[in-house]
């Protein structure tokens, strides 16, 4: 069985953090501040475009493009607050990545069955990934097609070049009205527009996957941890393969925590993104039905934040789960047939400990199926309001 490299196995992840200077072997210098300048820069500067739209929409009552130019000032407070909070976590960042990169160290040394555990989580892990990716490859692709399409079915309709922009937005010093007769003007706000969406998704990218990543490894480590139950009252050392159980539970509880420490306030972020993101685009869509338009791009929106909010809640379930098996295993594992009082103390610290779920929280919520359905829920709500007060 071949080895487990992380490098390798998420290079995409790994390549993307480093493009954004977030990665924890990233150094903090003037090259830094100078990589982010040139890039978050031209990025903010666009945000500040976006929001002068927005106050020209809701001047005019037209509230349907207010809602859509939302979308994207939503997806650029989100994606900085996730970068501040990579670089603010950088050292327990680093810190879960090392122990998954000792772990896979340790397969070299595991029976086959082991290895087999490990390499069945870390393939969900990576298959996360690349999903991701694509998702924010696909939205961006989506994007430019549009334009592209429109325009040329516009130009061959009309006679004459009719340019379709990137993204439907009002620009101050009448540089919208300029850029339909000029191809300069034209060319540079959709380079601009392209960029936004590109870095949003790149953030995105560099972000999000993380957590299920962190959280698929330990799954995979209590699964080892709940088969070295399996008949250990029939083995000789039971004291001493029962300190080995505690000090891996410990050490997989620590992992969790330093996962808790990086993610807590990203997760809360988003919830709350996603139960603004879906009744936004959801009333884009339906609106734009109505008048006519055609809107693949919020309708792939649309499905990117219920994959990117189910995902980390389903791993997030999947891992309180995998918590509550290993206590269960432990107290169905034999002790009441033998009378061996050390262990049995051993086995209550275990089972006390237990007690407490293994789970990935917010600052307010438990990450897991529950708590997506209340955002779902109350997503639903504001798209209600949403659509009695401005239809």
């Amino acid at each position: 069985m071949k080895e487990l490299d992380f490098e390798v196995l998420f290079k995409f992840q790994m390549a993307g953090m480093k493009f954004n200077q977030c990665h924890p072997d990233t150094k903090i210098n003037q090259y830094w501040f100078v990589k982010n300048f040139l890039t978050l820069g031209p990025y903010t500067m666009y945000f500040f475009l976006l929001v002068n739209c927005i106050k020209y929409y809701v001047i005019r009552n037209d509230f349907f493009n207010a809602f859509r130019t939302s979308v994207p000032v939503t997806f650029y407070i989100c994606m900085m607050l996730y970068f501040c909070l990579l670089i603010a976590n950088r050292s327990t960042m680093g810190s879960v990545i090392k122990k998954m990169k000792m772990d896979y160290t340790k397969t070299r040394t595991m029976d086959s069955t082991s290895k087999a555990t490990v390499l069945e989580y870390t393939a969900k892990g990576v298959n996360i990934m690349n999903l991701w990716g694509l998702l924010m490859i696909s939205s961006v692709i989506v994007f430019m097609s549009k334009s592209i399409a429109l325009t040329t079915y516009h130009t061959h309709k009309n006679g004459e070049l009719t340019l379709i922009p990137f993204h439907e937005m009002m620009y101050p010093l009448n540089i919208t009205e300029i850029r339909k007769h000029n191809i300069l003007v034209f060319a540079a706000t959709f380079a601009g527009e392209t960029f936004f969406t590109s870095m949003s998704a790149l953030i995105y990218f560099s972000t999000v996957p993380l957590g299920p990543i962190f959280i698929l490894h330990a799954c995979g480590q209590l699964e080892l941890t709940k088969k070295k139950f399996e008949n250990i009252f029939e083995k000789d050392n039971v004291d001493e393969l029962l300190t080995d159980i505690v000090q891996n539970l410990q050490y997989v509880y620590s992992f969790v925590q330093e996962i808790n420490d990086c993610f807590t306030l990203i997760y809360e972020i988003l919830l709350k993104q996603t139960m603004i993101l879906l009744p936004f685009t959801g009333y884009a869509i339906i609106q734009s039905i109505s008048y006519g338009e055609l809107t693949i791009e919020y309708v792939c929106i649309f499905m990117e934040s219920l994959f990117t909010s189910s995902i980390p809640c389903y791993y997030g379930d999947l891992l309180i789960q995998k918590g509550e098996e290993v206590r269960l295993m432990a107290y169905s594992c034999g002790w009441e047939y033998v009378h061996m009082p050390r262990a049995r103390k051993t086995l209550l610290i275990i089972l006390t400990r237990g007690l407490r779920p293994v789970a990935i929280n917010s600052i307010f919520c438990t990450i897991c199926l529950d708590t997506l359905s209340d955002v779902y829920s109350q997503a639903y709500t504001i798209f209600n309001l949403m659509s009695a007060m401005w239809n």
